[in-house]
């Protein structure tokens, strides 16, 4: 199923790349500040103070993404971009269910951990630790959907790009569909370790994948800058959505 080209849609999501990108400056500041300081906490709540505004509207632009209800049933390399570091995204080979029924259906998920060196998005990439099984959603008429996480749930230290060290969270994916290959949306809820950490203006991304061998090296973390096959002269990978790094 294709999406018509809406060069409002267009607009509000270059706006919300030139918040993500605002962030992912600043938040390198917060981590190398942070880093040799005896008190990482408040050079973190210092962070979010200053981006306060960005991450607010990063997260109001949630369901201006344009969608469509299309089969996503498959493999799919999840990308989960974390407000503090936007550009080092976790990542997840998702296997996706969805089931059709009335008008919408349901959505479910099966996330594997990949592995990942500190500050890489492409190494090693390899299944580590358990995978996080998320129960089928309701998927509206538009391709909408979310999921709530209420209980904290573990990802490995492993498969944490930004510090390596291991994750605690609760969390609420709120979504669309867009394409067969792609749907992605906004990510809130807390952090509790290593740090308490809002994450309020985070974004997530999954495109279809047609295995392990297969991962791209351009990585999509938020919803791409246009309807993907490029209507707006990009190839739907959209700057500030997407990156790489050895």
């Amino acid at each position: 199923m294709t999406q018509a080209f809406d060069p409002l849609h267009v607009a509000t999501l270059a706006r919300s790349r030139s918040h993500l990108r605002r962030l992912a400056v600043a938040a390198p500041l917060w981590l190398a500040a942070g880093c040799p300081s005896p008190e990482p906490q408040e050079k973190y709540d210092a962070f979010l103070d200053q981006t306060k505004e960005e991450r607010e509207d990063a997260a109001n632009t949630k369901m201006d993404m344009g969608g469509a209800l299309a089969d996503v049933s498959g493999t799919f390399l999840f990308a989960l971009s974390a407000v503090i570091d936007p550009t080092h995204p976790m990542q997840f080979y998702t296997t996706a269910t969805f089931t059709p029924g009335g008008d919408g259906g349901t959505l479910a998920m099966e996330l594997q951990p990949l592995s990942l060196d500190v500050g890489s998005t492409t190494a090693p990439r390899m299944p580590v630790g358990e995978v996080l099984s998320l129960p089928a959603t309701p998927v509206d008429a538009a391709g909408a959907f979310g999921f709530v996480i209420e209980n904290p749930v573990m990802v490995t230290g492993a498969a944490n790009p930004i510090t390596g060290g291991d994750i605690v969270a609760t969390l609420e994916l709120t979504g669309v569909i867009q394409t067969e290959d792609v749907f992605c949306g906004t990510v809130t809820g807390m952090v509790t370790q290593p740090l308490m950490l809002d994450l309020m203006g985070s974004t997530f991304a999954a495109q279809r994948v047609t295995g392990m061998d297969a991962l791209p090296t351009e990585v999509l973390y938020a919803c791409p800058s246009g309807p993907v096959g490029g209507t707006d002269g990009t190839d739907g990978s959209g700057s500030g959505g997407s990156g790489s790094s050895g």
